[in-house]
């Protein structure tokens, strides 16, 4: 069998497989082709750590709450070795673990499901809370804070202004000697959030600690937060403790009220805890992987079942393939040139990061700045990999340089040149500059001109809510993908921009 028939077999089984694992995920598993559902999901996990003493162990975690439009449904527990139970103690419903015997470092995952209502119409404070417990003001304390909420009151209107007054005054103790003097005594109140919520009690506003993670969060293992609300016209209202803005808790899940604990390990020490979270389309995640997984292979072992931070993490690798491909179709079919063949595809994972416009002013300012800091180089006669070091140095350089002046003129947009890759960014100043001495500055322009470019088109496809929400929900369509590298690499004809090139031999 000659090579171009084994090609064909090879193309033609990798699009069968691709195609019909897809078709059969849609119609016999529930997948959903559209990113658009009637209601979201998130799989929450949490990952606690500990070091056993080597006898019983017992972990008692709090359970998270519903909160706004958000409900908890199912949890799941995976913990081989551990007996696992849910039970109230106090009034709060904790998860607690036990196991008769451990040793050495321990790792226990609660992964649960979150689901949005669609009839959400904010959330009412309820009449029948319980009231929490709240550390009374006396003596020096009880005077300090009549003067600093007659201050607060004068700009506050109502509850919520008086609080958000209040908590401004205590982020700039400098510019007020009684909100120094209180936060100086905040250890006898639990901290500066308990002192705040001390002081809105004795100024007879219904006040909590809440604590919890924000679902729409990226990247793994994230801790969990803190903030105040305030009850204000029969609902509950978050502030940001630092900013002492309204925050928008409509993905945040409650996770601890007040002073419930949060996380006790008996028999353990060195204990921690941390949240990752993923979302996903109600048919693919709700039919597809509560339903199926354990009962299909196919979705038991698929990347449905990694802990929720490798998920993140392969959400964004799915992607890479498609910039390959973006690579191999301008390269080999259009005829752009670029510096290098990953290059275009770790710049357009930048521009995830940066934006667009921003990325592609960032990157040509920084390799600008190299190529003349690299020219000096050229004088000094180093050798390959000193002066390669060298260039890193220069571009940590820039970075710090490009960061700090755009601080200083009021903007953000410097601080994202730390997306850069700067090993990569190195390299390819380097390479520009040992191009520019061999061919010039007009293919260096080409090929970085060429490297944006085809940057840009990558950025395009990746960034696209169908392609990310397909190449996750699919990922046996990455063996279409291959199919199709495959049929490009076997093209020899003519390339896009050779057609120009050899149009009068056309016309003879």
């Amino acid at each position: 069998m000659n090579n171009k028939k084994q090609l064909v077999i090879l193309v033609g089984t990798l699009l069968a497989l691709g195609i019909g694992v897809t078709v059969y995920k849609v119609l016999f598993l529930g997948f959903a082709l559209s990113p658009a559902s009637r209601e979201s999901v998130w799989t929450v996990e949490a990952e606690i750590s500990f070091i056993a003493d080597g006898g019983p162990v017992e972990v008692s975690l709090n359970q998270p709450d519903n909160l706004n439009d958000l409900v908890v449904v199912d949890i799941v527990d995976r913990n081989h070795g551990y007996s696992y139970l849910v039970k109230d103690v106090d009034g709060v419903r904790r998860g607690i673990w036990s196991r008769k015997d451990a040793h050495g470092p321990q790792k226990i995952y609660q992964r649960l499901n979150v689901y949005r209502l669609d009839d959400f119409m904010g959330r009412e404070a309820e009449s029948d809370e319980k009231a929490p417990k709240v550390i009374p003001l006396d003596g020096a304390a009880r005077m300090l804070a009549d003067s600093l909420l007659r201050k607060a009151k004068e700009k506050g209107m109502d509850d919520l202004s008086m609080a958000r007054e209040l908590l401004r005054l205590l982020n700039a103790p400098e510019n007020n000697t009684k909100a120094s003097s209180l936060l100086e005594m905040k250890d006898d109140f639990g901290g500066a959030l308990g002192l705040a919520r001390s002081l809105l009690h004795h100024a007879g506003v219904q006040s909590r600690v809440v604590r919890g993670v924000f679902l729409n969060e990226s990247g793994a293992k994230n801790k969990i937060k803190s903030y105040l609300e305030v009850r204000n016209e029969g609902r509950w209202i978050m502030l940001d403790p630092l900013a002492a803005e309204v925050v928008d808790s409509d993905v945040f899940l409650l996770w601890q009220v007040n002073d419930e604990s949060l996380l006790e390990v008996v028999g353990g020490h060195d204990s921690s805890i941390s949240f990752s979270s993923v979302e996903n389309s109600v048919k693919s995640n709700r039919v597809a992987i509560e339903s199926e997984l354990g009962k299909t292979p196919l979705v038991d072992f698929s990347i449905y079942s990694l802990p929720v931070h490798a998920q993140n993490a392969f959400k964004l690798l799915l992607l890479i393939p498609l910039g390959a491909l973006v690579v191999v179709v301008m390269r080999n079919l259009v005829g752009i040139r670029t510096s290098g063949t990953f290059l275009p595809i770790l710049i357009a994972l930048t521009f995830l990061q940066t934006s667009l416009l921003v990325g592609l002013g960032l990157f040509v300012l920084i390799v600008s700045l190299g190529l003349v800091l690299r020219s000096y180089l050229n004088r000094l006669n180093l050798l390959l990999v000193p002066r390669i070091s060298a260039v890193l140095v220069f571009v940590i350089i820039i970075y710090l340089g490009i960061s700090v002046v755009s601080y200083k003129m009021g903007s953000d947009v410097g601080l994202l040149v730390t997306f850069f890759p700067m090993i990569i960014i190195s390299w390819t100043i380097e390479r520009m500059s040992v191009l520019w001495e061999e061919e010039g500055f007009r293919e260096v322009f080409i090929q970085g001109g060429g490297s944006l470019l085809t940057s840009s088109l990558i950025y395009l496809v990746i960034s696209n809510r169908w392609v990310g929400h397909l190449a996750y929900s699919f990922p046996e369509l990455l063996l279409v993908v291959l199919a199709v590298i495959l049929m490009v690499g076997s093209y020899t004809g003519y390339r896009l921009s050779e057609l120009r090139r050899f149009e009068p031999l056309g016309r003879e």
